[in-house]
């Protein structure tokens, strides 16, 4: 069972999140109709013809206000090309707020409310905050998750190129790494955590741990970090650090399904097994990778004698993992 543990949480960590939704690029971008926050209707067929830029976004966090700045900004330059901006928040989501945001900031585009996370659900969105570029002809072109330090540039770049203003190779030499900002601080913390990883993956917890943690001192705001050394102290038994990395990497990222589930994971191990089900229940649903959050759920149930649900669980694990078709010579560490 250890295996298949080291197996799951392998895979989670070294599946790349490049993409924010779940659509392909190319692919045709779900119509829909929302009220903006001043009861307008808006439909995303209103815009054919045009080059729609969606944001999906939270109040509260920064890296959302930096998005919603950096795309109002190219909007002012690119409008009377073509260019509309939407930003969409979940109805539960702290309506004032969000028009308090869009208000200190002079944000200038529609802000529209996204009930029952309708959108949210037909798009995948995965991560807050997530761009989405949408072409004249209404597929979807590009994404991006979150608000990375080339977000500026590679928004810039994925307009000017639906615009039609750029081809192909012009695209490639903006998004060029000679031409993305360096940060020494992010490419050491991104070195050591990949080599922590290694020593994840070789068994080495002792070494994966320290070099994990070495990672967190070079970038403290490096979420993956958390996650892997949650998951190592997970492993180690060592419960309060679990906690507290998992928490941690919640505060930088609420929504965070990896995140989710090793605190899942942690309180499991305390045996606060009602909260953890409260935790981890919730996490399956938007979670495009969530094998090791049924597994963790499959132990939760068979600590409270709930053998069916835990069955149910370890099986929908299991199925996941052959959905996502992982290689043979992974599959067999599972023993």
């Amino acid at each position: 069972m250890k295996f298949f543990i080291l197996s799951l949480v392998t895979f989670l960590l070294f599946t790349p999140a490049s993409s924010a939704i779940s659509i392909s690029y190319g692919g045709v971008a779900p119509d829909f109709t929302l009220n903006s926050i001043e009861g307008k209707s808006t439909s995303l067929n209103n815009y054919k013809g045009k080059v729609v830029v969606m944001i999906f976004w939270r109040t509260g966090q920064e890296r959302s206000l930096l998005t919603l700045k950096d795309a109002g900004e190219l909007l002012k330059k690119y409008k009377a090309k073509g260019l509309e901006v939407l930003g969409i928040i979940e109805d539960s989501d702290d309506r004032e707020e969000a028009l308090k945001v869009y208000m200190d900031n002079k944000v200038d585009y529609t802000l529209l409310i996204d009930t029952d996370r309708q959108v949210y659900g037909e798009y995948g969105v995965r991560v807050f905050p997530t761009t989405i570029i949408i072409d004249k002809q209404g597929n979807i072109a590009y994404d991006i998750p979150s608000h990375p330090l080339t977000y500026k540039t590679k928004l810039r770049g994925y307009i000017k190129k639906t615009l039609g203003e750029i081809n192909e190779d012009e695209l490639q030499e903006i998004l060029s790494p000679h031409k993305e900002a360096k940060d020494p601080s992010s490419s050491e913390a991104s070195r050591l955590y990949n080599l922590a990883l290694k020593f994840t993956d070789s068994q080495m917890y002792d070494m994966a741990i320290s070099t994990a943690n070495k990672s967190i001192d070079a970038n403290p705001h490096m979420v993956k970090s958390y996650i892997l050394t949650g998951f190592l102290y997970l492993e180690t038994k060592d419960t309060e650090k679990a906690l507290a990395s998992f928490n941690k990497a919640l505060e930088l990222t609420p929504d965070s399904n990896d995140a989710k589930t090793g605190l899942g994971g942690a309180l499991i191990l305390k045996g606060d097994v009602d909260k953890a089900i409260k935790i981890l229940e919730p996490a399956t649903v938007a979670n495009p990778y969530p094998q090791m959050t049924y597994y963790e759920l499959g132990k939760a149930y068979d600590l409270k004698g709930d053998k069916d649900r835990s069955i149910e669980m370890y099986k929908k694990a299991i199925e996941k993992i052959i959905h996502k078709k992982i290689l043979p010579s992974s599959v067999s560490k599972c023993k």
